[in-house]
């Protein structure tokens, strides 16, 4: 399913390049930007969440697709936002101060939200009104992005529909995401809650067309549970799951990963400006960090990181740590987006490891 739906994606939104990286394409599951490819500047929202300007990112750093949240306001227009309030990712128009009290989406006119409150960014330029879906959706067919749509409005779906036909995605636990069947052949992703495979299986059954499974719920998932669900033909999807369980999913061989921060490289994408290849065997509490110093390179950086080996290691990647272990020889594939940092990387062996290293840096 995934290779049937993606490549057809791939053929009308995406531009492919020339890549002298390894072809990981049928190793990791497809990638899609969180509420847009959004960026912090410190504690604070350089590209904001769902906006336009995080569509554009998204191409900027290769991402096939984004992840939108659509709400109604008081008067029935389709707006993007997340949170049930503004106040999260908004500000005053006049002064940016903070919204000093709460304002729901659901309970304000739209006029009142586009002009009064600007979203949240370090940048002025960035500080624009509240996003339309129309608005959106127009940004992701100008920047060949694919729209995943988390929403229980039909109205966004058939909006959709008139822009991508069935080239986007609905997903949600809203009883209404399988109604998006009714008006576009478009991939419809379910959340099943706690079902059990057998169940989730019974579920995507009672939908046609292309569907797949989306969950939260890391704790649900194991290779079993997704093997079951691909091999009857389905997509499984792990929504915003945190290190370590990012790097689980993607062993346990996800073929979505939607994402706030993970990052794999495509085709064509970024300049590679540094690359860091090594065999060494660790001792137990033995350490290795790369790089000695800072990377030369612009704001918007991205890295991947493949460790092959056999035995027991402590990764520590720019904050992220993750605790793996391989009784037989195999790979995990690492991937992180960066904005005003550089690639930070340190391993510690928990056991006596046989490990290779390839790690490439690329500015975006």
């Amino acid at each position: 399913m995934k290779k049937i739906f993606f490549a057809a994606i791939a053929a009308t939104l995406i531009t492919a390049g020339c890549s002298e990286t390894i072809d990981r394409s049928e190793l990791l599951p497809t990638v899609v930007a969180h509420r847009g490819c959004h960026l912090k500047d410190g504690q604070d929202f350089y590209i904001p969440e769902n906006c336009p300007a995080g569509v554009w990112m998204a191409a900027r750093y290769g991402y096939p697709a984004i992840e939108m949240d659509v709400k109604y306001t008081l008067d029935s227009v389709m707006v993007i936002m997340h949170d049930a309030t503004i106040n999260r990712t908004m500000r005053l128009k006049d002064g940016y101060a903070e919204i000093p009290e709460p304002v729901k989406v659901v309970d304000t006119p739209f006029e009142e939200l586009r002009t009064k409150y600007v979203l949240a960014s370090t940048d002025p330029a960035l500080r624009t009104p509240i996003p339309t879906l129309e608005e959106e959706l127009e940004a992701c067919r100008e920047a060949g992005i694919m729209p995943m749509l988390h929403s229980g409005i039909v109205e966004s779906y058939e909006l959709s529909t008139s822009y991508f036909q069935d080239k986007w995605i609905a997903f949600g636990s809203s009883k209404a995401v399988p109604e998006a069947r009714n008006i576009s052949d478009c991939l419809i992703l379910i959340d099943p809650g706690r079902s059990t495979a057998e169940e989730t299986l019974v579920r995507l059954g009672g939908v046609s067309g292309r569907v797949g499974m989306s969950t939260m719920k890391f704790d649900m998932l194991d290779s079993a549970y997704v093997a079951a669900v691909k091999e009857a033909g389905y997509e499984v999807q792990a929504s915003i799951f945190k290190t370590p369980h990012e790097l689980k999913a993607v062993r346990d061989g996800v073929t979505i990963q939607l994402t706030d921060f993970y990052w794999k490289r495509a085709d064509g994408v970024g300049k590679k400006v540094a690359t860091w290849k090594k065999h060494k065997t660790l001792d137990a509490d033995e350490e290795i960090s790369w790089p000695s110093k800072p990377i030369k390179a612009g704001d918007f950086l991205a890295y991947t990181l493949d460790l092959t080996y056999c035995g027991a290691l402590e990764v520590e990647i720019n904050g992220r740590h993750y605790s793996v272990k391989r009784n037989e020889t195999g790979t995990d594939y690492f991937g992180l987006r960066l904005y005003k940092d550089t690639p930070s990387i340190h391993i510690k062996a928990a056991e006596n490891t046989d490990l290779r290293i390839h790690a490439e840096v690329f500015d975006l």
